[in-house]
């Protein structure tokens, strides 16, 4: 039998070699460079190597492979650490250049904003009553019997702790009220303020659309602008968040609980605004104090009727609302803005880690995407 001579040996073996890399390399997810320090993303977002901030590029297969499972419906996932895009993904023929609608994340946008204008002082306490916002809708104060309308906050529209009379337990049942005032409502503010009261408020929590609604107001009556125009001018702008719109109800009001249609990797720049404590290229456009008290749990504020609201702050989620989050190693510090049909913005500070999960989830609460065992494999991909 002829040898092999030993050149043509090992040639043969750098190749193969040389193969094997070219095909981990070629991930399309994973991106490519080097670390190159601080920045901050106004322009266009920086990317590197999962291993330039730590990560392990094949391990990451993994993370892709979840969010590419059939049986949910991923529209795009992206993940940064210290400002870097290593791993960006778009399925289902969603681009980076696709917009997508917010839903309820559309919130902490809200949330943002009203602790902006009251940092500018143009609202003088979270306890201010919203009575005097709504003076043209005074009837439905004064024909509540209960007289617990009038005494309804601010705060307990930031904790959804109104005790307005409001169903969303349920988005298939024809009795939600979100549906309900979409299809039957021009005024958003009049079908929300016409519903009875069902408890005082501060003594019970109750997820609302409605309460969120009613920001829209505040925002609008204390600074002088529209939600959107004041949220431009205030956030969006300044962070570089371009190709954005902001819905209308039928009488022109800013739908501050839902709403937002932009790119995914502008919902990622409205959360590393919150990963940098509201900081942003030489300015705090949020107080630092706001984006801390924001994630605050509803039960340090109302200590007595709400000791079990550990999951909820001001109109952020936090790490407790993760179903079975107690059985994986997951920063304490964990939060996020959520939306229907499971629009995520997971913010880890601990990590300097954000991540955003667009998609379409028609039975969010019995498919496969775990919120808590997904953020698990991704951590598990970190190396440092």
């Amino acid at each position: 039998m002829k040898k092999i001579p030993l050149i043509y040996l090992i040639l043969l073996i750098l190749f193969l070699i040389s193969c094997k890399k070219e095909k981990a390399v070629h991930k399309p997810y994973l991106k490519e460079g080097e670390y190159r320090g601080e920045y901050f993303p106004t322009e266009e977002w920086r990317e590197c190597k999962p291993e330039a901030v730590g990560f392990d590029s094949n391990k990451l297969e993994e993370v892709y492979n979840y969010a590419n499972n059939p049986d949910i419906t991923t529209q795009a996932l992206i993940i940064i650490r210290k400002g870097y895009i290593f791993f960006e993904a778009y399925f289902n023929n969603f681009t980076q250049n696709s917009v997508h609608c917010s839903y309820s994340v559309a919130k902490s946008f809200s949330s943002a904003l009203l602790g902006i204008a009251y940092y500018e002082r143009k609202i003088k306490s979270l306890d201010e009553k919203i009575y005097n916002y709504f003076p043209d809708y005074k009837e439905y104060f004064d024909r509540d019997n209960t007289g617990f309308k009038k005494v309804i906050t601010i705060r307990n529209l930031l904790t959804m702790t109104s005790g307005i009379k409001w169903n969303e337990e349920n988005y298939s049942r024809p009795e939600n009220d979100v549906w309900i005032m979409i299809d039957e409502a021009d005024d958003y503010f009049d079908y929300i303020l016409s519903k009875p009261m069902r408890y005082r408020p501060g003594t019970d929590w109750n997820y609302s659309s409605g309460d969120s609604m009613l920001l829209s107001r505040v925002i609008e009556k204390s600074t002088g602008k529209d939600p959107f125009e004041y949220g431009k001018e205030k956030i969006l702008d300044k962070i570089g968040i371009k190709n954005i719109t902001w819905e209308k109800d039928g009488a022109g009001h800013t739908i501050t609980a839902w709403g937002i249609r932009t790119t995914a990797r502008n919902f990622a720049r409205f959360g590393y605004l919150y990963l940098k404590n509201g900081y942003w290229d030489g300015e705090q456009i949020i107080k630092k104090r706001w984006v801390e008290e924001s994630l605050l749990p509803v039960s340090s504020h109302y200590p007595e009727e709400l000791s079990m609201i550990d999951f909820y702050g001001y109109q952020w989620w936090l790490l407790p609302a993760l179903e079975n989050y107690q059985s994986y190693n997951i920063p304490p510090k964990t939060y996020l803005a959520w939306g229907l049909y499971t629009q995520q913005i997971f913010v880890i500070p601990e990590k300097e880690l954000l991540i955003v999960r667009l998609g379409y989830d028609n039975d969010a609460d019995n498919d496969e995407w775990r919120e808590a065992e997904f953020l698990n494999l991704v951590l598990s991909c970190m190396n440092n």
